[in-house]
């Protein structure tokens, strides 16, 4: 619900284009994932030589709060069942290890559940599920936004408990993992987004640091020019001021 509150606050046009974007950015996942993987790397299985676990997933893209990647799987090894049913029946609405995920508890396994919550009449149809697909114990390196949002999360299964050094690596992998994944769709989404040249550049100095003066000299424009050119891209990512702008940009991938 983030992102319709946010839109009541923004003009009308803006509106129109990140609605569109966040159509276009699902349609463009899907198309990924249906014609090749969104990402390939050994790095996964460098890792599973050197700590041993049984399935991995990775899901979720943080789109402007507009949550167009909400649950959508990036790259999994676990069987096209499991997350189907997964995402169809809601499960994530009652899996003790999503729900008692936090900020100040990025990472959390199944053997950290209490028994009495793993057992629980509502949890029946989730674990009959993993049961089914004989899916051990799940450990979640979960990811968080700059507004202290859920967006995504890496999954690791193994049948013993990770210790304390391997939850460490996993959570250190994991978010380099999703962010490499998460890039094909950042720039789909920043293509309808539109940033121009001129404004792009101007995001990219002032994320140096450099007052619009500054950018003035550098670009061989007036003050008044630049501040026009940051205001734009302020309304076009959605932004509430020239600051959230730096970051927002940074964050989607708009500027470097």
């Amino acid at each position: 619900m983030f992102f319709y509150h946010r839109l009541i606050n923004m003009p009308s046009y803006v509106r129109s284009r990140l609605l569109n974007a966040r159509d276009f950015t699902r349609a463009e996942l899907f198309h990924l994932k249906q014609n090749e993987p969104v990402f390939r790397s050994t790095v996964i299985e460098d890792l599973r030589s050197v700590m041993k676990f049984q399935h991995y997933l990775f899901a979720g893209i943080d789109l402007q709060g507009c949550e167009a990647g909400k649950g959508f799987v990036l790259e999994t090894d676990m069987p096209a069942a499991i997350t189907d049913s997964y995402r169809q029946q809601r499960l994530f609405d009652i899996d003790p290890l999503m729900t008692g995920l936090s900020a100040d508890r990025p990472t959390l396994s199944w053997f950290d559940i209490p028994k009495a919550a793993t057992e629980a009449a509502t949890v029946i149809p989730l674990t009959t599920l993993l049961d089914l697909h004989a899916i051990a114990p799940r450990t979640v390196v979960s990811l968080w936004n700059d507004k202290n949002q859920l967006y995504g999360c890496a999954i690791f299964t193994r049948s013993s408990r990770f210790d304390e050094s391997e939850r460490g690596l996993l959570q250190w992998v994991g978010k380099r993992l999703h962010d490499d994944m998460s890039k094909p769709i950042l720039k789909a989404f920043n293509a309808q987004v539109g940033l121009n040249a001129n404004e792009t550049r101007c995001l990219q100095l002032a994320s140096h640091g450099m007052t619009s003066e500054e950018i003035g000299l550098e670009m061989g424009f007036p003050t008044e020019t630049i501040n026009t050119y940051i205001k734009l891209a302020i309304r076009k990512l959605g932004s509430k001021n020239r600051s959230q702008a730096v970051a927002d940009g940074l964050r989607l991938g708009v500027i470097q």
